[in-house]
């Protein structure tokens, strides 16, 4: 992957696209072949990432509720990160908070409140919303599609393609291939733990090179007729 590049992890469930983000996060090690993160060896806190006080990867898992502390507001779960850099003083992380709270379309009225008082949209959000608070390089996202509106979907199309613009690299994965093809420049799909094509997303899906592409795009919804 290159700054400002997309991938799209596809296939079905169980298929082994949470476990290669978990590989990429470093929240699980690999059994075979490395992980190589400008051509170093990936660890989850490399030293040049102390040394710039920023984090290169940051996700936002599936399950955004149980990913979120409980015990701490909105105001708190976006100033942490900065807390624990040590970024700026209290009330420039404050307003940092307010601006990205605004960036991922979170209300800011929400933010004296605790994860329990969220929908799953709105805890997506802050997820997201955190994962950016140190801008990191590579931006790892589970099914960032599956809890919110077509609304908000696109409005994170539309922040997706700004931070590829800033050079930001994502890697997604995600069932909705529609969604998907909006941001993302490749696609890799995967059966039953194996890769069975990879390439560019829009020669892929044009002109499927295997069958299980095909299910899955047949699969997908659509508006026809009247």
């Amino acid at each position: 992957m290159a700054p400002g590049e997309a991938w799209c992890i596809a296939g079905e469930s169980g298929s082994g696209k949470s476990t290669l983000l978990s590989l990429v996060l470093g929240l699980e090690d690999p059994s075979q072949g490395r992980i190589l993160l400008k051509g170093e060896p990936w660890s989850p806190l490399p030293e040049r990432a102390r040394r710039s006080r920023r984090p290169l990867v940051q996700a936002v898992f599936q399950d955004a509720l149980a990913s979120l502390p409980p015990h701490l507001s909105g105001w708190e779960i976006l100033q942490e990160p900065l807390e624990v850099w040590r970024r700026g003083d209290a009330v420039a992380r404050r307003e940092a908070a307010a601006r990205m709270a605004a960036r991922v379309s979170f209300p800011e009225r929400a933010l004296d409140q605790r994860p329990a008082a969220w929908s799953g949209g709105l805890a997506q959000r802050l997820c997201l919303g955190r994962a950016l608070m140190l801008a990191p390089e590579l931006l790892v996202l589970d099914e960032p599609f599956s809890a919110l509106d077509p609304t908000l979907g696109g409005y994170l199309l539309s922040l997706l393609l700004a931070l590829k613009a800033e050079g930001t690299a994502l890697l997604l994965a995600c069932h909705d291939l529609a969604a998907a093809g909006r941001c993302c420049d490749h696609l890799l799909l995967l059966k039953e733990g194996a890769p069975v094509c990879q390439g560019p997303f829009e020669p892929l899906v044009s002109n499927p090179p295997h069958p299980h592409l095909q299910a899955l795009l047949d699969a997908a919804p659509r508006l026809e007729g009247r």
